[in-house]
This record gives C-alpha cells, sequence and structure tokens, in this order.
C-alpha cells in the first residue's frame, strides 16, 4: 500500500520519481452498460524535478 511521504516511481516511466504528498479518490470517466465504474485511488506526487503529478495507485511502486 502507498502512503503519504513514501518515496515511489512510476512503473511505466522509471524517470518519474519522487515522493507522495497526498492520497484521493478520483471518479473514473469510464461509463460501462451497468453504469459509472467505482472511484480509483490517485497519488499526488512531488516529483524529484519540481513538479507535481497525481499518479493512479496502481502504477506505482515504492522505491526502497
Amino acid at each position: 500500500m502507498i502512503k503519504v511521504n513514501d518515496r515511489v516511481y512510476h512503473v511505466y516511466n522509471m524517470g518519474m520519481k519522487g515522493v507522495v504528498v497526498g492520497v484521493e479518490q478520483e471518479q473514473t470517466q469510464t461509463y460501462l452498460a451497468a453504469g459509472p465504474a467505482q472511484r480509483q485511488l490517485v497519488a499526488v506526487i512531488n516529483l524529484d524535478d519540481g513538479k507535481i503529478a497525481r499518479v493512479p495507485v496502481g502504477d506505482l511502486m515504492r522505491d526502497d
């Protein structure tokens, strides 16, 4: 489980490393025949280059 203050990197973009500053729930934009899909967890990351990124928690790994 990814938590605040964890050092993480993006699985598909190894150069995107930083520290988690928050975890939020976000409504997905996917709609199914039975209705909208459920919410997803999104991590707010302060990247090493000073930018802020919002990334789904499932796309992150801890950088130990």
